[in-house]
């Protein structure tokens, strides 16, 4: 049978400090003790393979960063944090939508109910760490999904655009630009720092 080719999505992500801070919650608190729990049932493999795409995303994310390009202000003298264009495997970002929604339906679901993969127990205490409560790792969850796969808009576009054109040469904004950025920059810090219900990120 021939092999379908993985499907792609390029997509635009501002990768700085606290998107990364985010990914290290994620990954080290929530992803790595539900994979290695003996205690959580796996039996599709969800909990291994989120945590497999999720390492491989940020590889593409430290790579992105060290790639460049750099983009500057209109006036050539600040440099705004890492706008990257990504290319990402759609199945990458499935994977962990799938866990998110598992992770979101345990979380609400009420405590009498069977819970016969463990998952439910692990969120309320049974795996995760007491210091970091379950409701915030899977917002962190989301937070750091809102970022890799962000709704286009006409800002993104824009911004898009102009990273694109540059084919890996620094990048210095146009004032048109610059507004466009401004307001990526608000909706990103917003998707990262607000502190609101699962479904806002979803």
């Amino acid at each position: 049978m021939e092999q379908q080719e993985q499907r792609m999505s390029v997509r635009l992500v501002v990768v700085d400090p606290d998107l990364s801070a985010q990914c290290d919650r994620v990954e080290k608190h929530l992803l790595a003790p539900l994979a290695g729990s003996p205690r959580v049932t796996d039996d599709h493999g969800l909990f291994a393979d989120s945590l497999d795409a999720f390492l491989r995303i940020r590889e593409t994310l430290a790579a992105a960063v060290a790639r460049g390009p750099r983009v500057w202000t209109p006036n050539g003298r600040w440099e705004h944090e890492g706008l990257r264009i990504l290319t990402l495997p759609t199945a990458e970002t499935d994977v962990l939508y799938a866990l998110l929604r598992e992770l979101s339906g345990a979380l609400v679901a009420p405590r009498d109910l069977p819970d016969p993969s463990g998952l439910a127990a692990a969120l309320h205490g049974g795996v995760l760490s007491a210091a970091e409560p379950a409701v915030g790792l899977v917002g962190a969850l989301a937070r750091v999904l809102s970022m890799v796969d962000l709704t286009p808009d006409a800002d993104a576009d824009t911004l898009f655009a102009a990273v694109e054109a540059a084919d890996g040469e620094d990048v210095r904004l146009t004032y048109a630009q610059e507004e466009a950025w401004q307001r990526l920059a608000h909706r990103v810090t917003m998707l990262l720092t607000e502190s609101a219900p699962l479904h806002r990120f979803l």
